[in-house]
């Protein structure tokens, strides 16, 4: 996966380079590098969530303290910011509101103005229209001389017919008089305009007096000392037109923003700085234009928070301690409820994480073997229960380690009963002309009840022996033990010169009716084995054998297969039982096996036995081979079957290869 991500951010890489140097790739490469960049993304997002999973969260403590930051924290933030960022919004936009209602208040005030002014003008009975301007413009000038502060830079338009004057609050004549649209009809316009390269408040009237109709026009540039007065105790107020479609010239962005307005000092850290934006719709003042058309002009404005909120509860008047007190109240309930919580929580998690550290502590003791610890926690909810589990399992796994104890001295003794009884195997395999012979035992526990060996004799004779005690274990062990001091006690009684070692006259079945009548004298009744002793001579290359009850040795002859059954029945059981004796004659390529039930009996998944036939195939597919390797073929065969290298039975074998010499 490393790879892959890295070839992604190369192909990302190609296809970068391959812009900048002007080369145009195709939008399904982008989607290619996309896609399998986001599959990168998400394998190593999951190994990042599994590293914090596993490492960082191990201790239970940072575990629960990162599920109460999940549970309760989190959300307790996320509300917070929620509220923060919707007073940041509401109170910027409330800011916004107040420079709008104000700039709104002055066009209102400037209606009114023209409606008094108009009023006055019905009343007089000036003989032509520059007698009646000169009226209009004395008012102005004597009237609202104190409050030329409030109206700074105002311009004055009078129209009578086709006389026009214009002239500022101060008496400044103006040589450019305010155009009319062709749009206004014969009634009053309030608002805001956009006239050639300027933002201004305008408000026109029109009244009938007696030289005729009279149309007065007021217009305030929207100058920094206005919103200068707009922004007092808010803030700085900006108002920002784009690209304005001007009649006189090309178009161009035009904004105004206060000269002197700042923010008020802040109240505490709370009191922070918020800014809200509004639109007014500005109204392009177009002589040529037959229709109005309106432009969207944004007004923004900087206050602080809490001047704002002081502001609005101020016009709540006495109204307003009711909820500054109820909100205090509000806050110190959820400050106790919070505390409370805290310390809640605190105590809970001291319970949880006391009892995980004292189990972890008994933990490692017992990892170091100190399995008589115990944490001796009281059980006072689930968790802790646990302490008590947990001591009366270490309990337990005492008993039974005291118990593995004495099971791994008896093992020890079991090991060596095992070198003893494979020192009773032969060690090497004797040659003798004409035969090589192989012989091997697998025992399923420690020791066997099989036993398996070869005895040199007078005149390179050679003794070959198999037999399988009943039962299995050390009792087997025992008795195959026996069987064979026994059987050499035979031929050595401990005196020099001529012993039955080299009396030719002894027959095979005599020396098994022997052995018979000693595992009868030195053992108990239900005790016996199988039992198979053959003689070969290499001088006449016969071989005489006694089976006493064992399964019959296969000799493998090219196609054909002699059964070697000729004895009697087994040793150790009964008295006073006669064996008989066979002989056969061996050739080159003659091959013998002799084996136990654990090579025949061994059972597959569906509990059925291995039986003779699959046996002696895999014998056959050997016999051409080294004894040793017709054993391992035998074998592989028998695991193959079982499908387990678990023994179910002792395992031994003897095989014979007749060669020429």
């Amino acid at each position: 996966m490393a790879r892959y991500a890295l070839w992604v951010l190369v192909f990302g890489a190609a296809l970068v380079a391959a812009i900048r140097f002007g080369v145009v790739m195709p939008g399904v490469w982008w989607l290619v590098f996309w896609v399998n960049l986001a599959v990168a993304g998400v394998y190593y997002f999951i190994r990042f969530v599994g590293f914090v999973r596993h490492r960082l969260l191990w201790p239970v403590l940072r575990r629960l303290v990162v599920t109460y930051l999940f549970i309760s924290l989190i959300p307790i933030l996320l509300i917070l910011s929620l509220v923060a960022m919707g007073a940041l919004v509401i109170n910027g936009q409330f800011a916004a509101f107040l420079v709008e209602q104000r700039l709104r208040s002055r066009v209102d005030n400037l209606a009114q103005l023209n409606r008094l002014v108009l009023h006055e003008v019905r009343r007089a009975t000036d003989k032509n229209p520059e007698a009646q301007f000169e009226r209009v413009e004395k008012f102005f000038a004597t009237e609202l001389k104190a409050d030329q502060e409030s109206y700074p830079g105002l311009e004055v338009t009078l129209r009578l017919g086709a006389e026009a004057w214009a002239f500022r609050l101060n008496g400044q004549p103006l040589t450019q008089p305010v155009p009319m649209p062709a749009w206004l009809k014969p009634e009053e316009f309030a608002g805001f305009a956009v006239d050639g390269d300027s933002l201004c408040l305008r408000a026109v009237e029109q009244g009938e007096t007696p030289l005729g109709v009279l149309t007065m026009i007021l217009s305030q540039p929207l100058t920094p000392d206005i919103l200068d007065q707009a922004g007092r105790g808010i803030g700085p107020v900006g108002v920002y037109l784009l690209a304005v479609e001007n009649p006189r010239g090309p178009g161009r962005d035009l904004s105004v923003s206060s000269k002197t307005a700042e923010l008020p000092p802040p109240m505490n850290f709370l009191d922070q700085t918020v800014s809200g934006r509004s639109a007014i719709n500005f109204t392009l003042w177009s002589p040529t234009s037959d229709a109005p058309q309106e432009r969207p002009v944004r007004v923004l404005a900087t206050a602080r928070l809490l001047s704002l909120n002081r502001q609005l509860l101020a016009r709540i008047g006495e109204l307003s301690s009711i909820y500054i007190t109820g909100f205090k109240a509000l806050a110190l309930v959820f400050l106790l409820l919070g505390a409370f919580g805290l310390v809640i929580g605190w105590r809970l998690t001291r319970s949880i994480t006391a009892t995980v550290d004292r189990l972890n502590v008994a933990t490692e003791r017992v990892k170091s073997g100190d399995f008589s610890y115990r944490t001796n926690i009281r059980p006072h909810d689930q968790l802790s229960s646990l302490g008590q589990a947990f001591d009366g399992m270490t309990a337990s796994v005492e008993r039974l380690l005291h118990a593995a104890e004495e099971k791994s001295h008896l093992e020890s003794e079991l090991e060596i009963a095992r070198e003893v009884q494979k020192a009773l195997f032969p060690g090497s395999f004797p040659e003798v002309p004409g035969l090589r012979v192989f012989g091997v035992c697998k025992p399923a526990r420690s020791v066997s009840g099989d036993y398996f060996d070869f005895q040199r004799l007078q005149g390179e004779r050679l003794a070959l022996v198999l037999g399988d005690v009943s039962g299995k274990g050390i009792s087997a062990a025992l008795l195959m033990a026996a069987i064979q001091a026994s059987l050499r006690a035979q031929f050595y009684d401990g005196h020099v010169g001529p012993s039955l070692l080299s009396a030719e006259a002894v027959s095979t079945a005599e020396i098994v009716e022997r052995l018979n009548r000693q595992l009868l004298d030195s053992t108990t009744a239900e005790k016996y084995a199988t039992f198979f002793y053959a003689i070969y001579d290499p001088r006449t290359r016969t071989l005489t054998y006694t089976n006493a009850g064992h399964l019959a040795p296969a000799l493998f002859r090219g196609r054909q297969i002699f059964r070697l059954d000729a004895g009697g029945t087994v040793v150790g059981l009964f008295r006073g039982i006669k064996y008989e004796q066979g002989k056969i004659q061996l050739e080159p390529g003659d091959v013998l096996v002799a084996f136990t039930d654990g090579l025949t009996e061994p059972e597959n998944s569906f509990g059925e036995e291995m039986g003779e036939e699959r046996l002696f195939g895999a014998a056959r597919r050997a016999l051409t081979l080294a004894p040793e390797l017709i054993a391992q073929e035998i074998y592989r065969e028998v695991d193959d079957w079982t499908g387990s290298p678990e023994l179910q039975d002792d395992q031994t074998m003897i095989i014979a290869q007749a060669v020429a010499g």
